[in-house]
């Protein structure tokens, strides 16, 4: 590995009963205060019957499907304190407070790169998984990749392991592996009322949620890595 875990991307999925993505759109966001007025989108937003997608050039975006909405934001140099997907989730959960929500995933993603594809390679098929000749068949290497589950006290810990490209910022492309989490909270509460009570207070741990990620990883998987540091936004190429 030639650098430290790099903190990229985190996400907050929400799962609700009978969601209809064309209700939100750029106006209606910031109409009712949802998204501040002088944020700008950094694209032409995707706005259909079954996906509305919009993403904002500070690194915020915005993604409804039927049953599930998604707050994303780039890391970039950000401090924790810079971050706002949580303040714009929290805003979308008070405007849409008639919906049935029904779970949250606090998502996570992290890379470390690797010198070479080889290095990246053999991460996965050399230290995560025992060499053996099943890794080649037909003269070809197999592409592998881990999908991990942890239970927690509350909720689950989800991990994906996968070899990617990378780019951060110009930089030229680099071979890396990437780190994907969710921790997943089906909604405690036997009403509306109370479950998005819960809601609220899961979505107010996010930080939490990310050290107990980066913590697995320092602990488990990464333990020579240094956690601390912050890069800019990536662009995950595969």
């Amino acid at each position: 590995m030639s650098n430290s875990l790099q903190l990229s991307e985190i996400a907050i999925a929400l799962v609700a009963k009978d969601l209809n993505p064309a209700v939100l759109n750029p106006d209606f966001l910031k109409y009712t205060g949802i998204i501040p007025t002088d944020w700008e989108l950094a694209n032409q937003p995707i706005y259909n019957n079954n996906l509305v997608q919009l993403v904002y050039k500070n690194g915020v975006g915005i993604i409804v499907q039927p049953n599930r909405l998604n707050v994303l934001e780039m890391i970039g140099g950000k401090a924790p304190a810079e971050i706002q997907l949580a303040t714009v989730a929290l805003q979308l959960i008070e405007k849409l407070s008639q919906i049935e929500y029904q779970a949250v995933g606090i998502n996570p993603k992290a890379f470390v790169n690797f010198p070479s594809v080889e290095d990246a390679y053999n991460y996965i098929c050399g230290k995560l998984l025992a060499p053996g000749s099943w890794q080649e068949f037909g003269g070809s290497k197999v592409n592998a990749a881990l999908q991990l589950s942890y239970p927690l006290k509350r909720g689950t810990l989800n991990l994906a392991i996968n070899q990617v490209n990378v780019q951060v910022g110009e930089q030229e492309i680099t071979p890396a592996i990437l780190f994907s989490g969710n921790l997943n909270y089906p909604l405690l509460g036997n009403t509306n009322t109370e479950k998005i009570q819960d809601l609220r207070q899961v979505i107010g741990n996010w930080q939490n949620d990310v050290k107990t990620f980066q913590d697995l990883l320092g602990e488990k998987f990464l333990p020579s890595a240094n956690q601390g540091q912050l890069v800019s936004s990536s662009v995950f190429l595969n």
